[in-house]
């Protein structure tokens, strides 16, 4: 009984161990965004490692894509000016905290504010 005992507490701790272990990677998640510089693109959120989103954001892109972002974080934006071929790209936990650097980078590079954001994801 007392053997029965010790193992309850040990059982604790694993699944607590566990799940501490679960909400941290899922905060240290990699973010990429690829494109073709010419209004092509293709993101990536959630992934466990740097070279999962970038293969993903890749393979969503195309043949033709060079990767142009790599993050640790949950959220990403990508800009783009049509006129201006311009790129602007954001990561960070929000939507919120991701679309206005994106926006200002790509803005950054051509004149009369042509950039728009194309797309911005989480992973949730």
């Amino acid at each position: 009984m007392m053997h029965l005992m010790m193992r309850r507490p040990a059982l604790a701790l694993v699944l607590a161990a566990a799940f501490i272990n679960s909400s941290s990677a899922q905060q240290q998640t990699w973010v990429a965004v690829a494109s073709d510089g010419a209004g092509l693109w293709g993101l990536a959120v959630g992934m466990a490692t740097r070279e999962a989103a970038e293969q993903s954001a890749l393979g969503e892109c195309g043949m033709y894509c060079k990767l142009k972002f790599t993050a640790q974080a949950r959220c990403v934006a990508y800009a783009f000016s049509e006129t201006g071929r311009a790129e602007g790209f954001g990561a960070g936990a929000t939507l919120q905290q991701v679309e206005q650097p994106a926006s200002a980078e790509c803005n950054a590079n051509v004149p009369a504010n042509s950039c728009q954001i194309k797309s911005a994801r989480c992973f949730e």
